[in-house]
């Protein structure tokens, strides 16, 4: 959104350099090229930022993926020492 603006502010500054320099209008196909660059460095930062949220998303998802298994696998080891704790107190209940 950063770049967009600068890139508006550029406009202005073109726009008011021509009529500086003593143009009295600057031309609708200036005016056109200005704003065509402006709409495609838009889609290009609009591009740029969705491919980043989706890296950040895709990190994330790999974390907690992670997570999960890490602790699935202490709920195991915690489940089998449990068992491990029950057969030793039965064993010596007889």
């Amino acid at each position: 959104m950063t770049k967009v603006r600068v890139l508006v502010g550029v406009l202005a500054v073109l726009l008011l350099t021509g009529f500086a320099a003593g143009c009295g209008q600057v031309s609708d196909q200036a005016k056109q090229d200005v704003k065509k660059k402006v709409e495609t460095k838009g889609q290009q930062v609009k591009q740029e930022a969705k491919k980043k949220v989706e890296a950040k998303e895709q990190q994330a998802k790999k974390e907690v993926r992670k997570e999960a298994t890490d602790l699935q696998k202490k709920v195991n080891e915690l489940l089998k020492k449990i068992d491990a704790q029950q057969q030793q107190n039965q064993r010596e209940k007889k």
